[in-house]
C-alpha cells in the first residue's frame, strides 16, 4: 500500500509539472474557408492563437522567399502591415498590441518570454536558439524582410505584425532571436515583410495594460 501510494504521489507531481511547463496547453485547429487551409492552434491562458505562420495569399502584399524550398509549407506568407490587416479569416483577428504584451506577460515577462514562443532545436533557428523551449506551443520561426529581397533573418529573427496603426508609415511587431530568449516590441515601416498569427476573436472583457 506504501509503495502504491508513493508512485501515486509521484505521478501526481509529473503531471502537475508537465502542465506547469506547458502552461496547460489546449490545442485545436482551424479551417481557413477561404481557400481550406487547416492551421494548427494553441490556446494560451484564455486566449485561441494560431500556432502555425499564416498562409493565405491576399491580392496584395504578401511574398515568400522564392529561393527557400518549401517556404510557404513552413512559413506562410510574408505580409506588408496593410495586407496583414486584411489577411486573417472571419472570427479571427491581427493581434493589438496589448495582446502581444498579455501573451508575454502569461509567459513570465519579456525577459523569458520569447523563449517560451520559439521552436526548439535549429531546424528553423540557428544556434544557439537561446532560451528556446516552445512551451506555449506557440512554434514561431524565424522569418521577415525589410525589403523584397532581403533574407538578413532567415534563422536569427522572427517578425510577428500587431495591429497598430501609428501613423501613414509605422505600426509595431513582435520580434523573437537566435541569440536572446526575450520577446521585443517596437516600431517598424510598413513596408517591411513580416509573418501573421492571427487570435481568434473574443467575446469576453480584453485585458488591457497601461505599458506605454
Amino acid at each position: 500500500m506504501k509503495k502504491k501510494s508513493i508512485l501515486l504521489i509521484s505521478v501526481v507531481y509529473i503531471v502537475a509539472a508537465v502542465y506547469s511547463f506547458t502552461y496547460g496547453q489546449e490545442t485545436g485547429s482551424l479551417t481557413d474557408p477561404r481557400d481550406g487551409r487547416v492551421y494548427k492552434t494553441v490556446k494560451i491562458d484564455d486566449r485561441e492563437w494560431m500556432a502555425e505562420n499564416l498562409a493565405f495569399k491576399t491580392e496584395s502584399g504578401c511574398s515568400v522567399y522564392e529561393d527557400f524550398k518549401d517556404y510557404l509549407k513552413t512559413h506562410g506568407y510574408l505580409y506588408t502591415w496593410e495586407a496583414a490587416t486584411k489577411a486573417c479569416p472571419d472570427g479571427w483577428h491581427l493581434p493589438s498590441m496589448q495582446e502581444w504584451w498579455y501573451l508575454s506577460n502569461f509567459l513570465g515577462g519579456d525577459e523569458q518570454s520569447g523563449g517560451k514562443l520559439k521552436q526548439t532545436g535549429t531546424t528553423s533557428w540557428e544556434s544557439p536558439n537561446t532560451g528556446a523551449t516552445n512551451s506555449s506551443g506557440f512554434t514561431a520561426l524565424a522569418s521577415g524582410r525589410s525589403d523584397d529581397k532581403a533574407m538578413e533573418h532567415i534563422g536569427k529573427t522572427a517578425f510577428f505584425w500587431t495591429n497598430v496603426d501609428d501613423d501613414d508609415a509605422t505600426s509595431w511587431c513582435g520580434a523573437l532571436y537566435s541569440t536572446r530568449a526575450d520577446l521585443a516590441l517596437f516600431p517598424v515601416e510598413k513596408k517591411n515583410g513580416y509573418s501573421v498569427r492571427c487570435i481568434k476573436n473574443s467575446t469576453s472583457t480584453e485585458k488591457v495594460f497601461d505599458f506605454w
